[in-house]
């Protein structure tokens, strides 16, 4: 006897796409949402976990006009198959794609992907020709859609649902346009920073972070323009539009070209966020993701 009723089901064995209908479910709590996220009707994925409960004569989930909840038998059966389902799958998917070129989904943001892992992203695909890269770019804190194998996200040390590994921290520091040294007022010590306009992304907290660190009490920390786009912020610095916050680890190129200059090097304000590379807990990485993830750990020297 065991949790899936007296008869085993060893001589009928579910169709695949039974357990994936069960494991989308169990996992997202719902079969509306696991519907949309298979491409399927809910009458669909409803009618599939009827019909694995009827192979394995035992009752999954608990069903209520709001919520599903998975029984023992069900939450017992989601622990077992975790580990050889994504493995099956994977070996389905290296089958099938055997002849086909290496496709490697990563999320990340607008941010680092423009100013960091784009410029780099050469030395990839150099040393990696056959593999085709597709970035899925989000605001959000984490999104993982189902082809995604790795992420790059700023946040926090806790990514609950993830395994987080640390990657990347940024170092900010006040950047401006080189005319900006000389113009009227010039900017040439700390105090004339009270004199000039601070360039915001997205709100004041950044410069009050610094502000903090390097105390000054004639300056307004909550003047200037605000911007909601980091490429844009950057321009506007670029243009003279006035001072702002960088981090030096994302503008490289403006400061390799003389576009931006940083005119006090030594008032740098590291983030207490920091980016962190996540994976799937229990998901097999294909082996272009390791050698993704290990190519970026090469790019990065921190001191």
């Amino acid at each position: 006897m065991n949790d899936f009723g007296p008869s085993p089901a060893s001589t009928r064995l579910p169709h695949l796409g039974l357990l994936l209908a069960f494991r989308t479910v169990a996992e997202l709590g719902s079969f509306t949402r696991a519907a949309n996220a298979l491409h399927l009707s809910q009458s669909a994925i409803s009618q599939q976990v009827v019909k694995l409960e009827e192979v394995l004569q035992s009752q999954l989930f608990e069903r209520s006009t709001r919520s599903v909840v998975l029984t023992a038998a069900g939450k017992q059966l989601l622990d077992d198959l975790k580990v050889p389902l994504e493995q099956l799958i994977g070996a389905l998917n290296r089958c099938s794609r055997r002849n086909q070129p290496p496709v490697l989904h990563i999320e990340t943001e607008p941010v680092i992907s423009a100013f960091w892992l784009t410029p780099r992203l050469r030395h990839f695909t150099k040393k990696f020709p056959e593999v085709q890269i597709q970035q899925i770019l989000s605001t959000q804190r984490v999104e993982f859609p189902k082809q995604v194998e790795v992420a790059i996200k700023w946040g926090g040390e806790q990514w609950p649902g993830f395994d987080a590994e640390y990657f990347l921290s940024l170092n900010y520091v006040p950047v401006c346009s080189p005319a900006l040294l000389e113009g009227s007022p010039p900017l040439r010590s700390p105090s004339d920073l009270a004199k000039h306009s601070l360039l915001h992304d997205r709100n004041y907290q950044d410069w009050k972070r610094w502000h903090a660190v390097y105390p000054d009490e004639h300056l307004n920390v909550e003047n200037g323009h605000v911007v909601t786009d980091s490429n844009v912020l950057a321009q506007m610095a670029i243009e003279g539009y006035g001072v702002a916050l960088c981090a030096m680890e994302l503008i490289e190129r403006q400061l390799r070209s003389g576009e931006l200059v940083i005119p006090f090097p030594e008032m740098t304000m590291r983030h207490p966020l920091a980016y962190y590379i996540l994976t799937r807990p229990q998901h097999t990485l294909s082996p272009t993701a390791r050698s993704f993830i290990e190519w970026l750990r090469s790019m990065v020297v921190e001191p």
